[in-house]
């Protein structure tokens, strides 16, 4: 599921005057308190919903059965038995543009009800950018697994096994021949393990890697790896072959977590380098909104929460944050937004690429985001 396309595609979407449902949920529970929580969440928003009034009866006629079946969603989904699959999931909802998305996630979400006039697109471009496909290789000197992580779950598993000959009780010459004869063993194992990571690597070119196993296998692992794919090794873990999935897939969401910071540090770095040396980059609410109304934003850097309230015109879809009496640009009707919302929503319906971040001090005395440009 390419999450890049599907964000591009509901940012460019706008209903009009019929309403789109956005249903963002917490669903890591693992007790009934935690399921009731968002049982609750979901049937008070419904219920509110309800009241709208839409101005057309086409309008009406969307909301009531998008709430319906939403409904009715809701009751399986969180209803069913046993721990949710995933800790999060977001869906849009608009019967009269046959709109019905849905994405699981392996983060937990915000809760979160909106009814508007286009899909709020913020937490889903934290998903798209945060979680890259990942291989975990877990392996020793007769045996490797390697599981496939995809959106923080395991998509697949495969298993190598080789026929490595025991150790051996002679002496002298006969010792060493054998021993060598075993390493030979050891060696086409580690290459055959190697071959088909490199061969799913170049099919998945953005997937990261996770080794897990003792330092010489590990290091003769990589030996075997094309040295190009060096890099896409994130870490090294000391994980137990038959470990439980569980905790086998924790630790590798772990694993991505911290290369997942590392890698915002760096593009802070980079862009406050950028912006100030005068290159294709620019820091600052006011700088930041001039390029996403312009068109210039190649990639928009962000704290994931900018409590800003902004306004968007009706007419032409210009941002800005203190809100006029009429757009400025062409004097059109404005409307009140949640500016980091539309700032994100902006960005991709220009096929621009997104990046939210945890808080980061430096990014934080620029008010939090800025922006990688096209041109200036």
């Amino acid at each position: 599921m390419e999450i890049t396309k599907e964000l591009r595609t509901l940012a460019k979407f706008t209903s009009g005057t019929v309403p789109v449902i956005s249903v963002y949920l917490d669903t890591q529970w693992r007790d009934q308190h935690q399921r009731e929580r968002a049982t609750t969440f979901l049937e008070s928003h419904i219920r509110q919903a309800r009241a709208l009034e839409p101005e057309t009866a086409v309008a009406r006629q969307s909301l009531a059965r998008d709430l319906e079946r939403l409904t009715q969603w809701g009751q399986q989904y969180l209803h069913s038995a046993g721990e949710s699959p995933m800790p999060g999931v977001v869906l849009f909802a608009c019967s009269a543009a046959d709109v019905w998305v849905e994405f699981p996630s392996p983060l937990p979400f915000e809760d979160e009800f909106t009814v508007a006039d286009r899909p709020m697109l913020r937490q889903l471009a934290r998903l798209d950018d945060d979680y890259t496909n990942a291989l975990l290789v877990l392996v020793d000197s007769r045996a490797a697994r390697i599981y496939e992580v995809v959106l923080g779950g395991f998509l697949a598993e495969t298993d190598f096994a080789s026929e490595v000959p025991g150790r051996h009780k002679q002496g002298g010459w006969a010792q060493a021949r054998y021993q060598r004869h075993v390493q030979e063993h050891i060696d086409r194992h580690h290459k055959e393990v190697a071959a088909y990571i490199a061969a799913y690597m170049a099919s998945h070119p953005h997937t990261q890697l996770i080794v897990s196993g003792q330092d010489e296998t590990v290091a003769s692992l990589r030996h075997w790896l094309p040295t190009s794919m060096h890099t896409q090794v994130i870490d090294t873990l000391s994980l137990d072959m038959h470990d439980d999935r569980h905790h086998m897939l924790e630790a590798a969401r772990a694993a991505l977590q911290r290369h997942e910071r590392d890698e915002e540090l760096t593009t802070v770095h980079r862009l406050l380098n950028r912006a100030g040396h005068g290159g294709l980059a620019t820091v600052g609410l006011q700088e930041t909104l001039a390029a996403v109304n312009t068109g210039r934003v190649h990639k928009l850097v962000m704290h994931r929460h900018v409590p800003n309230r902004g306004w968007r015109c009706r007419h032409c879809g210009h941002l800005g944050d203190s809100v006029p009496l009429q757009c400025p640009v062409c004097g059109g009707e404005v409307e009140t937004v949640d500016l980091g919302e539309a700032i994100v929503s902006g960005v991709l319906q220009t096929d621009g690429f997104v990046e939210l971040i945890e808080p980061e001090a430096r990014l934080a005395a620029y008010e939090g985001v800025g922006a990688f440009l096209r041109y200036h």
